[in-house]
């Protein structure tokens, strides 16, 4: 799973499928998409910024 982390504090959880999807449309849209450490940044228009991080596996 991955935490999709909008720019005002909201997220959620997707999977690997809406993490790809989401991932295909930023670049089919040319907005920058930056690799970082577990996921990746993409930059919308007006500088805003969604966060797709891996979600660390618990121990529950």
């Amino acid at each position: 799973m991955f935490r999709l982390t909008f720019d005002g504090g909201k997220s959620l959880l997707v999977d690997e499928d809406a993490r790809l999807h989401l991932l295909r449309v930023a670049i089919r849209r040319r907005h920058p998409v930056t690799r970082v450490r577990g996921g990746h940044v993409v930059t919308l228009p007006g500088g805003r910024m969604v966060a797709l991080i891996e979600e660390a596996a618990s121990n529950d």
